[in-house]
């Protein structure tokens, strides 16, 4: 009998090191080539928005903050879309695997540009001297982010240390080789200088559209406060901010060319994280759904969700703009309304037809706090 439970411990312990494999495997931080694999593996081609979308204009996105600390939120695997608000949830969630989708090149361009400035940049403070090519005055550490602002804001512009900075980043992205073209650099340089042209007042804007002046400007959305009054920006705290650049450094932010409706992104990222054991907890929709519901590529939405490997906890974080009536979460002032919802319980309430219209959508089972 004795012989017999040896044997039977050590077949289970085998049995469950077998299935933590792929956590282990990914305990170890992903290599360069194998990050630049995942990004050609995992995107499908590019279609067209008609934004830059260099920022976010979601002015209340952190309001579901409370809720993602409150539903412990954490680990696993976060997916996203859009620019670098991205990284305040990723900051808060500290996932495994970060995988952001968007349906523009341009976007994961501007990710990897983003990396190869956190991988320059020691802090805050350098961070946002590349960013806004402006050499920042000597401070106190742990500097609150709206003094961090006004430095540079105060700071002379120097077009030598711009270019310097801009070239020093080409430079960390292209020593990377993972297949960036000659156009992909141009399309950088064209983002850094937004940035640099635009400083921390630049805004959310459309090719077609004529500016609204209810967009926030960066630096509103980095001196954002969530509900209980706290800034937690991934630039508003300086661990927050190592948070990120850690896992960029580890290549776990991982941007890819994908359509929500597309044939074959969101297929990719499923056999991705089912080959490392991980499951979905957190999706940043943003407000892409809008575009989507009940067109012809609505179906293809939801039939891509639900091949993704969801965790029985796992949420949604959309946004509804307040055009035609004001969502009931809608804090004043804020064009864009932020809330979550159980990623399950929007799948249950599809299958069971319940979203008649994107109004139901939007305001059935939301979570804010």
């Amino acid at each position: 009998m004795r012989v017999l439970s040896k044997f039977l411990l050590a077949f289970i312990a085998s049995g469950v090191l077998y299935l933590r494999q792929p956590e282990r495997v990914l305990d170890a931080p992903i290599g360069t080539e194998k990050f630049g694999q995942l990004i050609a593996g995992l995107s499908e081609p590019e279609g067209y928005f008609d934004s830059d979308n260099f920022v976010s204009n979601e002015a209340a996105y952190l309001r579901v903050l409370p809720a993602m600390n409150r539903l412990a939120i954490r680990g696993g695997a976060y997916l996203g879309v859009g620019p670098d608000q991205n990284y305040t949830y990723i900051a808060e969630m500290r996932p495994r695997l970060a995988v952001i989708l968007d349906i523009r090149r341009q976007n994961a361009l501007q990710h990897l540009y983003f990396k190869a400035l956190f991988q320059l940049s020691r802090d805050r403070d350098e961070y946002l001297e590349r960013l806004f090519g402006r050499l920042l005055a000597p401070h106190a550490k742990n500097e609150k982010i709206s003094e961090l602002l006004r430095r540079s804001d105060q700071a002379p512009r120097d077009p030598a240390f711009i270019s310097l900075k801009i070239a020093e980043a080409i430079a960390a992205m292209q020593a990377w080789n993972i297949g960036l073209t000659h156009e992909d650099f141009k399309a950088v340089e064209y983002i850094a200088y937004a940035f640099v042209n635009g400083g921390p007042d630049i805004k959310f804007t459309s090719y077609n559209r004529a500016p609204r002046p209810h967009h926030p400007s960066y630096r509103s959305l980095l001196e954002a406060r969530d509900p209980n009054g706290a800034q937690l920006s991934y630039l508003a705290q300086e661990d927050r901010f190592r948070t990120v650049k850690e896992l960029h450094r580890e290549n776990r932010i991982v941007p890819v060319v994908g359509d929500f409706g597309g044939p074959s992104a969101f297929h990719q990222v499923a056999r991705e994280l089912r080959s490392r054991g991980l499951e979905v907890k957190c999706f940043y929709a943003s407000n892409v759904e809008f575009y989507l519901f009940r067109t012809e590529r609505w179906h293809s939405y939801l039939g891509n969700l639900r091949v993704l490997p969801l965790a029985q906890d796992s949420y949604i974080i959309r946004s509804y703009a307040n055009m035609w009536q004001a969502h009931p979460a809608q804090v004043p002032g804020s064009y864009m309304t932020t809330v979550m919802q159980s990623l399950n319980t929007f799948l249950a309430n599809e299958a069971a037809g319940r979203n008649e219209t994107y109004w139901d959508l939007v305001t059935r089972d939301y979570i804010i706090q």
